[in-house]
């Protein structure tokens, strides 16, 4: 088992060195430099906080709504939860420099990803709290996932990790929040 992860591991450090921006494209001229950038905040906490609170307001008067609303709300609270509990447990160094976005960051390990598990969430709450516009979910989870891996913050392994972290908890969430019925 052991060597099953060691090559595991081989495998994941190298096609997430291949998918990095090289040096050259890490300027702030480069388009893809930009386009990871955006994509990498795109995935941050503080932004879908904000989507929560602009959803909840508009729920108002509909307990339907809200309810989803609090199974999504539940469904990033135990993602975050689980996230930095795996964290400690495996601590796995990020690759590249060991630096973030904007410095070295108070969250120094790698597996799973955070972003990952907040993509899961999204893609599982999407179709439900925005009817429409759940079909764009896997276009941003995409992006979200490429940028972490394109900036060197995160190895593709804790991407995927992250995702199926938090795609399962809201699954499980999901289920109870809203019945049979409504999934």
């Amino acid at each position: 088992m052991r060597r099953l992860l060691e090559r595991l591991d081989g495998l994941d450090e190298m096609y997430s060195a291949r998918t990095a921006l090289k040096k050259d494209q890490l300027t702030a001229s480069h388009p893809l430099y930009w386009l990871a950038h955006v994509g990498a905040h795109l995935g941050d906490s503080v932004l879908w906080l904000l989507v929560t609170i602009f959803l909840w307001r508009r729920s108002r008067g509909s307990r339907q709504k809200q309810r989803r609303l609090i199974g999504w709300t539940i469904s990033f609270a135990a993602g975050a939860a689980g996230t930095m509990l795996i964290k400690q447990l495996v601590r796995r160094p990020r690759p590249g420099s060991g630096r973030l976005l904007y410095g070295v960051g108070p969250d120094e390990h790698s597996f799973p990803s955070g972003h990952g598990v907040r993509c899961g969430v999204i893609l599982t709450w999407a179709t439900v709290l925005w009817p429409g516009a759940g079909k764009l979910a896997p276009l941003l989870v995409l992006w979200i996932g490429w940028a972490r891996v394109a900036l060197n913050i995160h190895y593709i392994g804790d991407v995927v990790a992250g995702l199926v972290l938090g795609a399962g908890l809201s699954q499980i969430i999901r289920r109870r929040a809203l019945g049979r019925g409504e999934n």
